[in-house]
């Protein structure tokens, strides 16, 4: 790639001009125009050494946390530092770069930013939201620092590198599939068996305290209360019961019939088993998932910080290929009759659901469901 100069528009006009009022000079042995030209010469190099001064002892450094979620806004703090003990910094532009959907140009986000003034010794500090729109993992953030100081006549740069170890986990949507339908719950629910935000079994009434809801007030036993001195009556519940059956996800990229492969639906496939995974520790059901770009070997949840660990394998995974349709069937078979089978593929179902062995509690994710343009996604925060 060609280098670009680094003189701008007003600098190359003045370089002209001075360049032709030298030559200009000795043709016409006019010492004036000489002298007019090499003034011109000099201040082209002392706005090159100043800009080139201006940009030395910057360094930048960037606090935002080390794992976020693909598509979900997170705080990022971009600080610039000036190091020099007399010189200020003038018209500082700083770009940083953070690379996301492994390391594609168009799954990342740039911050970009304009110090005014920066004074010796001191700093200057960005706030902000970002939204990374890809997946991925990364270790350092390129920064360029930008600066037309003195008089725009150069526009010079310096490249920096922020070590920040990045995971951007892939943006969890949940399927559509998983709450339709009575999914979630076993063939058989048991006795309490209740929504993820509904009371459990009653268990009693105690006092109130700090940050019970009021929704909870049992208000005749606190009406009594109050008569004797006392204060408010809160209904205590027991947590909500789930089935305590476990899920047993499968992923695969397998399809029949030349069916075209796609890099943007294994994106999507993966947001959806993010969604899923979560929505399932989330309603405290554990759950097992094998999946061929991990080579079919089994993955258990029981804890949120299994979940967490699952994603952030799910940020550097790559598709699978040649998934071999013997692995894919021998999978399904290993599934336990007792645990309710879900199925997540970035192929349509038609051209691999003839593989399908008879399972008696199976769901199927359709990858054509989603698209990121949509803006009435139904999202889970991971």
């Amino acid at each position: 790639m060609k280098k670009r100069s680094p003189l701008t528009t007003r600098g190359a006009v003045l370089a002209g001009g001075s360049v032709a009022l030298v030559a200009g000079g000795m043709l016409l042995a006019d010492g004036f125009l000489i002298v007019l030209g090499l003034c011109g010469v000099v201040l082209l190099i002392l706005a090159w050494l100043l800009g080139r001064i201006s940009l030395k002892k910057m360094e930048t450094k960037l606090m935002m946390p080390h794992r976020v979620s693909a598509g979900i806004p997170f705080d990022l703090e971009l600080t610039l530092y000036n190091h020099r003990a007399l010189f200020d910094g003038f018209n500082t532009e700083v770009r940083l770069n953070l690379l996301g959907a492994g390391g594609r140009k168009d799954g990342g986000a740039s911050v970009e930013a304009l110090a005014p003034w920066t004074a010796s010794g001191s700093a200057a500090r960005l706030k902000q939201q970002v939204t990374v729109r890809g997946r991925g993992f990364t270790e350092s953030h390129p920064v360029q620092l930008t600066s037309s100081f003195p008089l725009g006549l150069f526009k010079l740069h310096r490249q920096l590198e922020i070590h920040h170890e990045l995971t951007i986990t892939p943006r969890p949507i949940v399927p559509l599939e998983l709450n339709s339908d009575g999914s979630m719950h076993d063939a058989v629910p048991r006795s309490g068996c209740a929504a993820g935000h509904t009371f459990g079994e009653p268990r009693g009434i105690r006092p109130w305290q700090a940050g019970d809801s009021a929704r909870h007030i049992h208000w005749p036993a606190s009406a009594r209360a109050l008569a004797r001195g006392h204060t408010l009556r809160v209904r205590e519940y027991d947590p909500p019961g789930f089935h305590p059956d476990h899920c047993h996800v499968v992923f695969h990229s397998f399809a029949t019939g030349g069916e075209l492969l796609r890099e943007d639906r294994f994106e999507r496939a993966l947001s959806l088993l993010a969604g899923s995974l979560t929505e399932l520790q989330t309603n405290g059901i554990p759950w097992v998932l094998s999946a061929d770009f991990n080579h079919w070997e089994p993955i258990l949840c029981t804890s949120r910080k299994q979940l967490v660990e699952c994603l952030c394998r799910l940020a550097r995974v790559r598709r699978a290929r040649g998934t071999e349709a013997h692995d894919l069937e021998q999978t399904l078979r290993s599934v336990s009759s007792d645990h309710t089978l879900m199925i997540i593929s970035d192929m349509a179902p038609e051209s691999w659901q003839h593989l399908l062995s008879k399972h008696p509690h199976t769901l199927i994710v359709d990858i054509r469901q989603v698209k990121y343009r949509n803006r009435t996604l139904q999202a889970a925060t991971a």
